[in-house]
């Protein structure tokens, strides 16, 4: 009778798969097309991936200056920094859309709260709350907000 695999036996066995294919089939490679020629194609990927990167970050900064038309609030929304006194747009511009939002609707008022860097079951590293507003008056930062140097 055939003895069972144990458990750690059965995960050393995934991981040499897992590592080891991936390592045999680029050594089968390197040996077909030749190891200078695979190094240059990894090459040409990784700086094709970095011009791509830098050009959507200028990209980016071209857009919030047209938008925006203040070097110093575009360089501060780049650095992904929230301050107080900064509208809803500049939020979304600087750190994107919320992980969640946590809503609240009275009568006169809706009071939202933003919520970014998840980190657990209802944890998060930043919650930026929109200043409470009428349903007619824009959404201000809450004065309560971390400023720049706090965050990040």
């Amino acid at each position: 009778m055939a003895k069972k695999m144990t458990k750690a036996e059965t995960q050393g066995i995934f991981w040499l798969v897992i590592i080891g294919l991936p390592i045999y089939g680029i050594m089968k490679l390197g040996e077909s097309v030749g190891w200078v020629s695979l190094i240059i194609a990894v090459a040409c990927v990784i700086a094709l991936a970095i011009w791509l990167y830098i050009s959507n970050i200028k990209k980016r900064r071209e857009m919030l200056l047209k938008k925006y038309h203040d070097p110093k609030l575009v360089e501060a929304l780049m650095a992904r920094r929230i301050w107080q006194g900064q509208t809803a747009e500049q939020v979304l511009d600087s750190l994107g859309k919320p992980h969640d939002v946590d809503q609240k609707l009275l009568k006169t008022k809706k009071k939202e709260v933003w919520k970014y860097h998840h980190q657990g079951a209802n944890r998060y590293g930043l919650r930026a709350p929109p200043q409470p507003t009428s349903t007619t008056a824009s959404s201000n930062v809450h004065q309560s907000c971390q400023s720049p140097a706090q965050h990040y």
